[in-house]
Order: structure tokens, then sequence, then C-alpha cells
């Protein structure tokens, strides 16, 4: 459908709008970048630390050998590491039904742990005395960990697509 405006008619705020609906309709904005954005603002906490990745099996240069970790049903489980405030983090994601089943295990103690998501969701996970986690029904999406470090400081993971 093509739509014809006559420039003399409009002022320039008028003609960006008219251009911004017009190109809204021929080529809208994924749902996929719409949640990366959310993600984005979410990630705004100043007075967090964030982990550093230093480590991601998806990531070819990692190192880790990626191909032999399978599941019974040939599902991929991406491995990967956080390194933040005194802590380090290892994490299997592991498709495991709609969702995703995060395994972990945290060397140096926290005091506690969430998964948050790019809706603004959040999950609480219990944290053995071993530092270990699981938490299951994980939706696929954006995804970071949060946790708290033995002097208390809460750091977050960058954001990662699951």
């Amino acid at each position: 459908m093509t739509t014809y405006v006559s420039v003399g008619e409009l002022d320039d705020d008028a003609l960006m709008a008219e251009l911004r609906r017009i190109a809204a309709e021929v080529d809208p904005v994924p749902p996929s970048v719409i949640e990366a954005a959310r993600a984005a603002i979410f990630t705004r906490h100043l007075d967090h630390e964030l982990a550093e990745l230093v480590a991601d099996s998806a990531d070819a240069g990692s190192g880790l050998l990626y191909e032999a970790v399978r599941g019974p049903g040939g599902e991929e489980t991406r491995l990967l590491t956080f390194d933040g405030g005194g802590v380090q983090v290892d994490v299997d994601l592991t498709p495991a039904g709609p969702g995703l089943r995060m395994i972990g295990q945290f060397t140096g103690p926290v005091s506690e742990c969430g998964v948050e998501r790019g809706d603004g969701g959040s999950l609480d996970v219990d944290v053995d005395e071993l530092g270990r986690f699981v938490a299951d029904g994980v939706p696929p999406g954006p995804i970071r960990l949060r946790y708290r470090s033995e002097i208390g400081q809460m750091v977050r993971t960058s954001w990662l697509v699951a």
C-alpha cells in the first residue's frame, strides 16, 4: 500500500511523525529488539558490580569443548563462566521443556542468588552450602544472574540471550 503525503501541507514535526508512522507499517521493530532494549534498561544499577563473562561455549574461540556435552535428546548445553565480586560462577544452560534448566556452582560464598528476566520478572534461587544451585523453568530470552558476595556486594552478570 502506497501512501502519499504532500510535504507542503505539514510542518517539520508533523512530517517526521508521518514518516515514522509509515516506516513502522513497512518495517516494524522485531520483538527480539524490543526485548533486548528492555533488558538494557534493566541493566542500569549503578550500585551493583558487573560480573564479567570469562568463558562461553557458544563462542568458538572460548576453548570449551561443548560438542561433547549433549543431553539425551541431542540438546546442547551452553557452558558459561562469570567472575565478579570476588566470586566465580559456572553455569550450564540446557533446554528443558518449554524453558531452560540452569545448573551452577559458585566458587566463593554468596548469601543470595536469583535469575532476572528481560521482561522485568525474576526467580529466586536457593544455593546450598557448597555453592550449588538449580533453577528450572527459566523462560528463554534475555536473562542474567544476580547474587550477593560474602562482603555484601550485589553483583549481576551481563545479559545473555538463552
